[in-house]
């Protein structure tokens, strides 16, 4: 194993040498240090004792750094190791060159060495420490489906204060795991075809979209198509309150709006708050764990969404912005992201007919949900954590 060379997609990862020490000693800046324990090298030398110590530990068998270089023109990537080898724990990480950030080669990296790693040594589960504020390393155990486990502070050799979080990436779950359990909630837009007789058809929007990113959570998708705040409240104790979720994310109110003007049934703002208002406190007395994610509505003034409907919709996103402040909840300004993207998109790319998200749409808008979920899902398994130390 200890010159083993692994191939992915767009990158070689060669375990580290001495003719790499130039190339880390100058991409190890104080930025990429921000939250890690290492500081800079302030001279090559540091680099280079490094090196040999890294070899030292590769030789016998306890640890393997891989430098990643671009598969096609030898860029420098960075560093991905695998440590402590001669445990059932060993423990991933990372850095990436700052040219090179965004571009997901750490999760493409990391893949390729967990699975050297599942194929070549007996693991419990790996660990993957990282702080609370690398939201883009903190990506990587997350998409991997790392669970987290521990948090702790940490002072890095900078004097860098750390909010560590600490992920287990398991090869198979704990059979004693309970999901978490996200259920999204609404009408067309969140609806998306799924098939409503099956709790594992999450449909062809943003639900679905969403999904990869968090598999070690169970989401669920009760949207109907056509669906106002009136049929929401007649089906909320069969499609909401009986699954008892972690997290309730509720998009709703734009049929509100749609039919009382194309199909004359009545409805006005006092109506749309006393309906919202409603399911807000059934679930919080129903189902007190449930924490609560509300999505404005949005719209665009093109195809079946006349712009003289505007003025009433604009009065229901103010009545979810108010109650997400007066009940505490978390809530994403959508409108406002629909907004922006009209700024560099035609609407019909977006919206088609002005409603309804397109492919691009719900691309967009899983974008927008990802960190927020990502966030909230963080603070169940913190609270998790909490409950476990208590008892």
């Amino acid at each position: 194993m200890m010159n083993t060379i692994l191939e992915t997609k767009n990158l070689i990862l060669t375990p580290i040498q001495l003719s790499d020490a130039e190339a880390i000693f100058h991409f190890f800046t104080p930025k990429i240090t921000t939250y890690m324990i290492p500081a800079p090298a302030e001279k090559i030398d540091e680099t280079i004792h490094f090196i040999e110590h890294s070899i030292q530990l590769r030789a016998e068998n306890k640890e393997i750094v891989w430098v990643a270089r671009l598969k096609f023109d030898d860029t420098f990537v960075g560093c991905m190791g695998l440590h402590h080898m001669d445990t059932k724990t060993p423990e991933l990480g990372l850095w990436i060159q700052e040219g090179l950030f965004g571009k997901k080669l750490g999760i493409e990296g990391m893949a390729a060495i967990v699975q050297f790693a599942k194929d070549n040594l007996s693991i419990d589960h790996f660990v993957y420490p990282v702080d609370r504020r690398n939201i883009a390393s903190r990506n990587i155990p997350e998409t991997f489906g790392g669970i987290l486990k521990k948090t702790y502070p940490q002072t890095g050799r900078s004097g860098n204060v750390m909010d560590t979080l600490e992920y287990w990436i398991y090869p198979e779950l704990p059979r004693d795991y309970t999901y978490p359990v996200v259920l999204f909630q609404g009408d067309s837009i969140t609806d998306c075809g799924r098939h409503r007789q099956d709790d594992l058809s999450l449909g062809d929007g943003y639900v679905k979209e969403l999904a990869p990113f968090f598999p070690q959570v169970k989401f669920i998708n009760k949207g109907i198509s056509g669906d106002r705040t009136e049929e929401l409240i007649n089906r909320w104790d069969e499609d909401v309150i009986a699954y008892q979720p972690d997290i309730l994310s509720l998009l709703c109110g734009i049929n509100d709006v749609w039919h009382h003007y194309h199909f004359g049934k009545p409805m006005n703002p006092t109506i749309f708050e006393t309906n919202l208002t409603s399911l807000i406190e059934k679930t919080t007395k129903a189902s007190k764990h449930t924490k609560i994610l509300l999505i404005e509505p949005f719209s665009y003034a093109i195809g079946a969404f006349d712009i003289s409907w505007r003025p009433m919709l604009d009065e229901m996103i103010a009545i979810v912005r108010r109650l997400a402040k007066t009940y505490q909840l978390t809530i994403i300004h959508m409108d406002d992201h629909m907004k922006a993207w009209q700024k560099n998109y035609p609407q019909e790319a977006i919206l088609g007919d002005g409603v309804h998200p397109t492919e691009l749409g719900h691309q967009w808008m899983a974008k927008v949900i990802k960190p927020v979920l990502r966030d909230m899902l963080i603070n169940i398994q913190e609270t998790r954590l909490s409950l476990t130390k208590e008892d």
